[in-house]
């Protein structure tokens, strides 16, 4: 499944939902701002001379930039630029690819989750996202001393809320493709760790390491809130293997992460801050996740519906193709007294597959029942459309089949 870039830029940006455009009009608001004070400062600037006492003049960059990016020194006293950084661009292209990307993310989410959730999401990843950053400068203050840690450091810009926005399309769409100018072709699964590892690059060239400390907050925060807090479907949380935290690295690496985030989650919930048992009031075995290793009992972890969903899916389509391979080879092998006429049209009809169900799948104890009729397929033939059944055993059908005649023909003669 894959999807390329619409050109039609207008039908992807219409009819946008009521939070993603509110944010997409502040982004604009602010950065217009900024805007207007930086063109009023080079305006000032060119009619300063000399001769001029230009000592009581200040730029914008120290009276706009600290109201609404996160500048270390004086958070605590403005402490809304912790929500406000996140959204806020200096430069026009930083500025116009962070609001195509709050524009098409926010559509497709804010439709999926809804308005609230959607707030509730972009909160939680752009506060925790800043207080993350904020927390590490005071660690690096601490260790090194340095006063330009605390006034020089403008934390600002999507970094935080893009890495969000990944791992939540990581959650919903794992498997989907999105192709790029008609040649590079990428899992929405893989682009979270892509982007961790294009920060550390740019982190090389700029000699900085803000923008991945924003990215790599920003990825961990979404996923310990989708992964144990959000509520979907009546469920809290999403407990799948295909959204642990080892899923987020390349498969080489996934089992000693795993080790390690197994490990680690042992111990929170030692300390009850998080629960083995997941939330919710709904329990169910999930096969995809293995039992808590390191924990006092043995707990099972619950699975969202979608999850479970994808799970029975993939066992009912296993069992079917191991059916299918089993009547193949029963009807290549020579027919038996009575069944001639069931092998070869089994033979020689085409099997095509409509529909499968997803429900629970049959235990040991229904293989007795030789009759019963697990899937149902259509056989397509050049001139006419016949539908067959599956039986549990390619060879008990053929067997039911001929004792059915016999207790026909005694009913007869009696």
């Amino acid at each position: 499944m894959s999807s390329a870039i619409p050109t039609n830029w207008r039908g992807t940006f219409s009819n946008v939902p009521p939070l993603t455009k509110t944010l997409a009009t502040a982004m604009t608001v602010m950065a217009a701002l900024d805007f207007a004070l930086r063109f009023r400062d080079l305006a000032i600037s060119g009619h300063i001379t000399e001769g001029t006492e230009a000592s009581t003049y200040v730029d914008s960059e120290a009276t706009f930039i600290p109201l609404v990016a996160l500048v270390p020194i004086s958070a605590p006293y403005r402490f809304w630029t912790f929500a406000t950084a996140s959204f806020f661009e200096r430069s026009i292209i930083q500025y116009a690819i962070s609001v195509a990307i709050v524009l098409g993310s926010g559509k497709y989410l804010e439709r999926a989750w809804g308005s609230r959730e959607l707030l509730k999401f972009l909160s939680i990843t752009s506060i925790g996202t800043m207080l993350g950053v904020y927390f590490t400068c005071l660690f690096e203050f601490v260790i090194q001393g340095s006063d330009e840690i605390l006034y020089d450091t403008q934390a600002y810009g999507l970094t935080g809320v893009l890495a969000g926005f990944l791992t939540a399309f990581k959650q919903l769409v794992p498997e989907h493709a999105v192709t790029l100018w008609g040649i590079l072709s990428i899992r929405v699964k893989t682009l979270p760790i892509l982007l961790i590892l294009f920060m550390v690059m740019e982190g090389f060239i700029s000699r900085s390491h803000l923008q991945l400390l924003m990215a790599t907050f920003g990825l961990f925060i979404a996923w310990i809130y989708c992964r144990f807090f959000r509520i979907q479907d009546g469920i809290r949380g999403d407990r799948s293997e295909s959204f642990s935290f080892a899923s987020f690295f390349p498969e080489i690496m996934q089992p000693p992460v795993k080790v390690l985030s197994d490990a680690c989650f042992g111990i929170l919930a030692k300390l009850h801050i998080c629960s083995s048992n997941g939330y919710g009031g709904s329990f169910h075995y999930d096969l995809e996740n293995p039992q808590m290793s390191g924990m006092g009992h043995t707990f099972t972890q619950p699975g969202s519906l979608r999850a479970e969903a994808e799970r029975r899916r993939a066992l009912a389509l296993k069992a079917l193709d191991m059916r299918l391979h089993a009547a193949a080879a029963a009807a290549n092998s020579p027919p038996f007294s009575g069944s001639a006429r069931s092998g070869s049209a089994s033979s020689t009809a085409p099997i095509s597959l409509l529909s499968l169900s997803a429900g629970p799948l049959p235990t040991g104890a229904d293989d007795d029942d030789d009759d019963e009729v697990l899937f149902k397929s259509t056989v397509i033939d050049m001139d006419e459309s016949t539908t067959t059944s599956l039986p549990l055993s390619g060879t008990g059908h053929s067997n039911n089949v001929a004792s059915t005649n016999e207790v026909r023909n005694e009913k007869e003669k009696a």
